[in-house]
């Protein structure tokens, strides 16, 4: 079976999701110090902005990417795990409500920005996976299994981690690297969700194509992160277990991805397989 094509609807949707993060940023990576003014709540102390903004910078070329991905099965794998990072953000932002400066520009944008997107996610992902084959099926360049167990594990830990972190914000509050609020640690728990729902979606995919998008998002994320924290690391707390331990866990992963984009022989199972006959992009 054929790969089937993106969707123009999908496509734009992209491009506007390229806009919401471009509006994030140019506030909180460029100016995490101004939050008062720029952003939807003031995100203190500045470091906690930073880092949601290497975040952003990572997600962002998550989405500029898409735009070079010709196939809906090359592009699905960051779907799902975009849907539940916006639909978790919206309900951190229902749950600290009164945090926020309601009214302001910043506020409007973040608040669409998480608003329409699940719905949207939803309903473009049930449109397209009805036309496309099983998830896992059709693999022609499978990972090797040491590293898509790893992967799967690596997500799975990631997502219940931060996932307790959303429940109970008093867990990053009490022992964070730097000063939480019951918001900043909600909020960051969910690009931690995100980033253990992607690594789950690449498991599932299996197939070195088809997870070709989803490295940028550690490749940049490494990067972006220690761009920030030269930059507002001043109050870190750098003896942290937990601050080293996903550090080192975000440097692997941006390790593996580059791997994977290098297409080292390590890193899939058997030699590398060209597309085959039946691997043409279907017709819609």
């Amino acid at each position: 079976m054929g790969e089937t094509p993106v969707s123009r609807g999908l496509r734009a949707w992209m491009a506007i999701e390229v806009l919401f993060g471009l509006a994030a940023i140019l506030s909180v990576f460029l100016f995490p110090e101004q939050t008062e003014i720029n952003f939807a709540w003031p995100a203190k102390p500045p470091v906690t902005a930073a880092v949601m903004g290497a975040f952003y910078v990572s997600a962002g070329a998550l989405f500029v990417g898409s735009f070079f991905v010709p196939t809906w099965e090359r592009l699905r794998v960051i779907v799902l795990p975009s849907l539940i990072f916006t639909a978790t953000e919206l309900l951190v932002t229902v749950l600290h409500w009164d945090r926020f400066a309601v009214g302001t520009l910043p506020y409007y944008v973040w608040f669409e920005s998480y608003l329409l997107p699940p719905p949207i996610f939803a309903l473009l992902y049930w449109w397209q996976q009805r036309r496309a084959a099983p998830v896992g099926s059709g693999i022609t360049a499978p990972l090797a299994p040491w590293l898509r167990a790893l992967l799967l594990a690596n997500g799975a830990a990631l997502t219940l981690l931060f996932g307790a972190v959303l429940i109970a914000p008093a867990l990053l509050v009490a022992a964070g690297p730097w000063t939480f609020t019951p918001l900043t640690a909600r909020a960051l728990s969910g690009w931690g969700i995100s980033l253990g729902l992607l690594l789950l979606s690449m498991g599932a995919e299996n197939d070195r194509r088809r997870v070709h998008l989803a490295t940028l998002m550690p490749l940049t994320l490494a990067p972006a992160l220690l761009v920030q924290f030269l930059r507002f690391g001043a109050g870190v707390r750098w003896d942290s277990p937990w601050l080293l331990l996903f550090l080192a866990d975000v440097a692997l992963l941006a390790a593996l991805a580059a791997a994977l984009r290098l297409n080292l022989p390590f890193t899939v199972a058997g030699p590398h397989q060209g597309p085959r006959r039946g691997d043409r992009v279907r017709a819609a």
